[in-house]
């Protein structure tokens, strides 16, 4: 059996568990902590999904511009792993306290998590996903991965800088220090 074929399919199978711990998770968090808005952004979530779909048809094999460079797809690979265990272990943490990106909102009874992987990064899950992702197109071996990660990389930017001005409003100057102490997205990074 080809290596690509197994990394792909290995991706694949990460990619489910991981919606799949998010959908499970989801659910429970509401009912431990209800949300105070449910206004979605519809676009934002029109364009997660679009954003998905285009890495999910890569990794089936359907890409434009392709390269083929084992090391560099295993690297992809990795990244992958990563970005994966970043996310899951934030995500983790927050509990009760996350909401989806688009719901934009503070739960009842928030709490300002800065344990763990907070205790590094101040949005993990964003930075998780901006690797797992773009990880995801490196190992399908497509060029456009340049172009997406810098899309992507505006995209969580913007979500990051809005829930920063939201989590500075209901927290305070504890939420400014905690953002002094942490770094955006990738531990020790940025």
């Amino acid at each position: 059996m080809d290596i690509n074929y197994i990394l792909r399919l290995l991706t694949l199978t990460l990619l489910v568990i991981w919606r799949i711990y998010w959908f499970v998770h989801t659910k429970e968090a509401a009912i431990k902590k209800p949300k105070t808005n449910n206004d979605p952004r519809i676009i934002e979530k029109i364009y997660s999904l679009l954003a998905a779909a285009y890495v999910l048809i890569n990794l089936l094999g359907f890409v434009i511009f392709s390269f083929n460079n084992l090391p560099i797809q295993i690297f992809g690979f990795i990244l992958v792993i990563l970005g994966f265990f970043e996310g899951v272990s934030a995500r983790k943490i927050l509990d009760a306290n996350w909401t989806e990106s688009f719901e934009y909102q503070i739960k009842e009874k928030h709490e300002l998590i800065t344990k763990g992987i907070y205790k590094y990064v101040r949005h993990p899950i964003y930075g998780g996903i901006l690797i797992m992702v773009n990880g995801a197109l490196i190992l399908a071996g497509n060029y456009t991965v340049i172009l997406y990660f810098l899309i992507m990389f505006l995209v969580i930017e913007s979500y990051a800088r809005r829930e920063e001005k939201l989590l500075t409003k209901h927290f305070g100057m504890k939420y400014v220090e905690y953002m002094k102490s942490t770094k955006k997205f990738i531990p020790f990074v940025y």
